[in-house]
This record gives structure tokens, C-alpha cells and sequence, in this order.
């Protein structure tokens, strides 16, 4: 029998479909290891595994992650978990080096991925178009919390209109140490574009201001992106003023996109998901940035450039009309049919049918670069390893298996409450 072991790494994004995924592949009859990425390696191989990895840049993520057991033997497979960018970090997020293009498979959301995976010399029998994992969650609503339980639990009137307005201006905040460290890993991260992050942060904060004080009788949740360097902090003085305005960075941003009238983005992926949730939404770009970084999030978006075309956006609620890019959706995200976890079942399928074909045949954990940095931390300590970076940080703690178990088992998110939070 073969075993699917899947990382993951933020609890937010990648929870909840790992507990659809886990369902979906016991199911199928096939065993099931859940994981943080910073734990791979703390249980035994078994003999035929299928690794999902939630990224793969480059053999930096090889060394940090892949080199606590021997993975010999085992598929790779990268999940990809950012497909769709700006352009300036592509050179960072497409998988580099001879073990990404000879050891793993790829997953790809939609054929877009796909054709700059082939660009980038990955071969196409290492390519699966499955289609975006996240996806899937929106087909089992059972697993969201409702909209009584997050108005007791925030304080929010279940009787008024919720507008939903995510903050995901990390890059605002992001410190000189790990830009020049992604900047060595092909992010092309010029003045310019970080610039730009505080400068929607700004807008959006005096967008959200006119907002809550022209619509006194619908809710705002400002939500926090719950894994990056923003803060729920920094913006709860915003809140003290206005008691229809709520900083919010608690559960998956699922919950909130099913329960608003409307949401609102600058340029974040969760929009797409809100349309496939068939909620509606719109991006705010208050200058252009989408356009000269090239990012097609607010291609497919109805995008407005002034706080006006907002507001009346809000005053056509519950019915505006809005009018999606649904062709070029589907080159970035060519399923949304609840069945994108069942494609990665599939690979599972594949290597239990034929294990020979894709596994692993370089010895991970006795490449030179790990040997020499291991033997650097063994003679000068633990400094040394990390100028190579090959310290990993302590494991994260995973759900109690009692608790995982009955989630997967009743598609609920009660018993890993505390957890999803």
C-alpha cells in the first residue's frame, strides 16, 4: 500500500485542503502521514511514499527540508503553491536544478504553469495539471465555519452586510536581510516594487476610513494576512474609532470570503477563489502596479482606480454587476470542479501502480553540500550552519491525531478548532 505524506507549512492556506486531500486518498484506500515541512524526516520511510512538498524553488529547499531521512526511493512532489505572480519573481518561483528537474514531479494549477515549467526545462512527463488544491474547499462548505459562529466569535451583527477587505501588503514590511537573501534567489526585488506595497497599504487603510464612516450599517473586516510579516496589530488603532471596522486574522480566509457581500483586494490570489466561491469581488488599484509588473490577478478582476467607483460598487449591493476575465481565469486555474485533490490522488495512484518510475534516486541526505554543512556544525556549532543556510528551524507541532482523524473522517473543522485559528 502506498503512503501520501503531505507537508504543509502555513495552517491557514493549506489546512483545510489538507484535511479534504487526507479524506479523499483514505477513501481510495491509500494510508496518510500529515506533517509540517520542518518535521519531514521525523518518522520512517515506508517502502513506496509519495512526498507532497507545499514548494520547490531550489536545492535551498533540498537542504533545509529533504535531509533529515534518507528519501531514496520515495516521489517527490511539488505542490507549487504560488503559480500565479508578478513577473519580477518568476526567476525565483519556477523550480531550479538538475534534482528539480530529475527527481520531482510538478503540479501545475493550469496550462499557464505548465508552458513556463517547459520554458524552464522541466521536463513534461514530471508535469500534472491537477488544478488549484485550495479549490476544493469551496465544494465542501461543511468544513467553513458559519456565519453565527463568526459574528459571536468577533463581535460582528450577523444581520448586516459584511464587506470583506484583505491586507496582504507583507513585501511593505519585509526586512533588508531576507530581501538581499531572496534577491540571491532570483527575486528581482527593485525599489520600485516594494515602494509600491506601502503605498496600496496607505491607500487602502484611507479607502477603508471613508468606507466604514459612509456605510455605518455594514460590517468591514479588514483581515490580516494570517502568514506573512503584517501584523493584526498594526492596524487595530483603526478599529478603536470605528465600531463597524474589525481587524480580523483569525481562520482561513475561506470562512470570511463565503460570508461577505463583497470583497475587496489590491492584488492577492484569494480573489480567485472568491470567484470560484461565486462571491462577489474586486480589486483597488489605486496606481498602476498590476500593468507594469505584470500580474494577471487584476486582468481577470473588475479593477477600479478610485475610491468613487468602491463606493458605488457597495451601493449596488446585494446585485452588482460584475463581469469576470473567465478565459483567462482558466489559463492560470483550468479546474474548479471540487476535484483537484482527487488529481493529486491520481500521482498517489500512479506510484502504487509503477514505483519504480518516478522515485527519488539521489541519496538526499549525503549530497556534499549537506555532508560539509553537518560537518561544519559538528566542529564550529550551529553559526556555521547557518552561512550555508542549512539551519532548520525547530519542527512545528501537528494536530492531535485523535483530533486530525475525526476532521478528516466527519469533514469538520470543530475538532481542530484551536488549530485552525
Amino acid at each position: 500500500m502506498t503512503t501520501a505524506r503531505i507537508a504543509w507549512e502555513h495552517t491557514h492556506r493549506e489546512m483545510l485542503a489538507a484535511v479534504v486531500a487526507l479524506n479523499v486518498l483514505r477513501r481510495r484506500g491509500f494510508k496518510t502521514v500529515l506533517e509540517h515541512v520542518s518535521a519531514l524526516g521525523s518518522a520512517a520511510l515506508d517502502a513506496k511514499e509519495v512526498v507532497f512538498l507545499p514548494f520547490y524553488y531550489d536545492d535551498l529547499i533540498r537542504d533545509r527540508y529533504l535531509t533529515r531521512r534518507e528519501l531514496k526511493g520515495a516521489w517527490l512532489v511539488n505542490l507549487a503553491y504560488e503559480q500565479m505572480h508578478f513577473r519580477c519573481g518568476r526567476g525565483y518561483l519556477l523550480p531550479d536544478g538538475a534534482f528539480a528537474r530529475e527527481e520531482l514531479l510538478h503540479c501545475a494549477w493550469g496550462p499557464r504553469f505548465e508552458t513556463l515549467l517547459l520554458e524552464h526545462g522541466i521536463p513534461r512527463e514530471r508535469i500534472r495539471v491537477t488544478g488549484h488544491p485550495r479549490f476544493d474547499i469551496y465544494h465542501h462548505r461543511e468544513l467553513l465555519l458559519g456565519r453565527q459562529q463568526l459574528s459571536r466569535r468577533y463581535g460582528l451583527d450577523a444581520d448586516k452586510p459584511w464587506v470583506l477587505v484583505p491586507y496582504n501588503f507583507n513585501m511593505a514590511y519585509i526586512s533588508p536581510q531576507l530581501r538581499a537573501q531572496l534577491v540571491a534567489r532570483k527575486y528581482a526585488l527593485t525599489d520600485e516594487f516594494v515602494a509600491g506595497f506601502a503605498k496600496a497599504r496607505d491607500a487602502f487603510t484611507t479607502m477603508v476610513r471613508r468606507l466604514a464612516d459612509t456605510f455605518p450599517d455594514i460590517e468591514f473586516v479588514l483581515r490580516v494576512h494570517p502568514a506573512g510579516y503584517e501584523s493584526k496589530a498594526l492596524y487595530e488603532g483603526e478599529t478603536r474609532t470605528r465600531k463597524n471596522l474589525h481587524a480580523i486574522a483569525e481562520y482561513d480566509i475561506a470562512n470570511w470570503i463565503c460570508e461577505a457581500a463583497l470583497t475587496i483586494f489590491w492584488n492577492s490570489t484569494s480573489a480567485m477563489e472568491a470567484m470560484v466561491a461565486g462571491r462577489p469581488v474586486v480589486s483597488y488599484e489605486p496606481f498602476p502596479f498590476s500593468g507594469p509588473f505584470e500580474y494577471d490577478v487584476n486582468k481577470i478582476l473588475p479593477t477600479f482606480t478610485t475610491e468613487d467607483e468602491v463606493v458605488n460598487v457597495i451601493r449596488a449591493l446585494p446585485d452588482p454587476t460584475l463581469t469576470y476575465d473567465w478565459s483567462l481565469f482558466e489559463q492560470w486555474y483550468q479546474h474548479r470542479d471540487g476535484r483537484c485533490l482527487e488529481r493529486l490522488a491520481d500521482i498517489v495512484a500512479e506510484c502504487d501502480a509503477d514505483p519504480e518510475r518516478y522515485r527519488c534516486r539521489q541519496s538526499v541526505a549525503t549530497t556534499p553540500r549537506v555532508w560539509l554543512g553537518r560537518r561544519l556544525e559538528r566542529v564550529a556549532g550551529k553559526a556555521a550552519g547557518k552561512l550555508f543556510q542549512l539551519d532548520s528551524p525547530p519542527p512545528h507541532a501537528a494536530p492531535a491525531p485523535e483530533a486530525l482523524a475525526r476532521a478528516v473522517r466527519e469533514l469538520s473543522p470543530e475538532p481542530l478548532d484551536a488549530f485552525l485559528r
